[in-house]
């Protein structure tokens, strides 16, 4: 996440300019499971899900067996092929979604403005989608780990246990003041290190909070800066007041790397922004500020030295996945996937730190890319809802 762009008095788990095609957060992630089970269970494994509509502020659980996965593997080289599409029930302007390590995937309307009941959906393996939790009111944000499931509104953060179904935590946060529905950003979550971590966006300024889901203590706030995004291992990557990349490790070291660009020229360009970390790597982006033109600067997790630099647009989303370093770029922003005459179009691509890319694959209309298990939510025109579709 990172502060908004403009002039920069600022201080993320991955958020894109406004016109970011995919949001997880981040998450690294993201992007961060009540109803889930794994994606290669042994069989009988128990699994929780909600049934029917139950009141929008209780649930119900029933426990089943776990029908055995039937997941392919994950190819690490060539195209990857696109599975059968899983309807996700659902209609929204925009959706929040994340994937556990084990490849549930959660997901639901992104309106964290609403004060009206929500609803997250689950879809384990190949299954169809069930109901995960209610929620209060609008979600922010999702996260999941192999134990919870975890969810923030713009005041508070739910754990529930993807076992039994329970609520297993719930901790209160500095209330988000959005000024209007398109403010739906301000708040990622990430499941990493074992911790959750919480990035919310203050005007420029990002707060990252950590939780430790096994305790009841309030979130512990660990930095603020101009922009972060979160590492798999629970290591905080963030733009310090003095616009260096720094990095916060879970044993409570920071590492000092380069300067980041913070001369805004008027365009809305000349500064560098925090996306996401994948493939070993920090991705930071520099808009033009005119068009959907970006430059791009891949940096080294551990020794936040540079690794690349490249070309590329505004849109595209990067995520880490078992298959690599992946990235969604929108129909016509490269030959390879051209606009469609009638149906919009976007494919995902391998990338490398230096913004190499290859083995294309058409993805249809998708909003997000999620990882590690590589698949994308798709708007699904025919029924104005979404769908699930796996990447192998």
């Amino acid at each position: 996440m990172r502060g908004k762009t403009g002039g920069r008095v600022q201080l993320g788990f991955p958020v894109a300019p406004a016109v970011v095609v995919a949001l997880v957060a981040l998450a690294a992630l993201v992007v961060t499971s009540c109803g889930s089970s794994p994606s290669a269970p042994q069989a009988g494994t128990p699994t929780t899900h909600h049934a029917g509509p139950a009141p929008a502020t209780s649930s119900s659980t029933t426990t089943t067996g776990t029908p055995a996965s039937t997941l392919p593997p994950v190819s690490t080289s060539g195209p990857l092929q696109p599975g059968a599409a899983i309807a996700l029930p659902f209609s929204a302007d925009r959706v929040t979604a994340a994937e556990s390590p084990d490849g549930a995937v959660f997901a639901a309307p992104q309106d964290p403005t609403s004060p009206s009941p929500s609803v997250a959906w689950v879809i384990d393996g190949n299954g169809p989608a069930a109901i995960a939790e209610h929620v209060p009111t609008g979600i922010a944000a999702l996260a999941a780990d192999g134990t919870n499931f975890y969810v923030a509104t713009y005041s508070t953060v739910f754990a529930y246990n993807r076992v039994s179904g329970n609520q297993d935590g719930q901790w209160t946060m500095q209330t988000v003041q959005a000024a209007n529905s398109s403010d739906n950003g301000l708040v990622a979550l990430a499941a990493a290190g074992g911790d959750v971590l919480v990035s919310i966006t203050h005007g420029d300024t990002v707060s990252v909070y950590r939780i430790d889901p096994t305790s009841s203590a309030a979130p512990r706030l660990l930095l603020r800066g101009l922009g972060d995004a979160i590492g798999s291992d629970g290591s905080v990557y963030y733009e310090s007041a003095d616009h260096h990349l720094d990095a916060l490790r879970p044993s409570g070291a920071t590492v000092t790397g380069p300067a980041l660009a913070a001369t805004p020229n008027g365009l809305g360009g000349g500064v560098q922004y925090l996306d996401v970390v994948a493939g070993g790597a920090v991705w930071v982006s520099e808009p033009a500020g005119q068009g959907l033109d970006a430059a791009y600067t891949t940096y080294d997790v551990a020794t936040l030295h540079v690794l690349g630099t490249y070309s590329g647009s505004v849109t595209s989303s990067v995520v880490d996945s078992a298959a690599g370093p992946l990235v969604l770029e929108a129909a016509g922003t490269n030959a390879a996937c051209p606009a469609a005459a009638q149906t919009p179009t976007a494919c995902v691509f391998r990338i490398d730190v230096h913004g190499t890319l290859s083995d294309p694959v058409g993805v249809g209309s998708a909003v997000n890319l999620l990882g590690p298990g590589p698949a994308v939510v798709v708007s699904d025109t025919s029924t104005g809802q979404f769908d699930l579709v796996r990447l192998s």
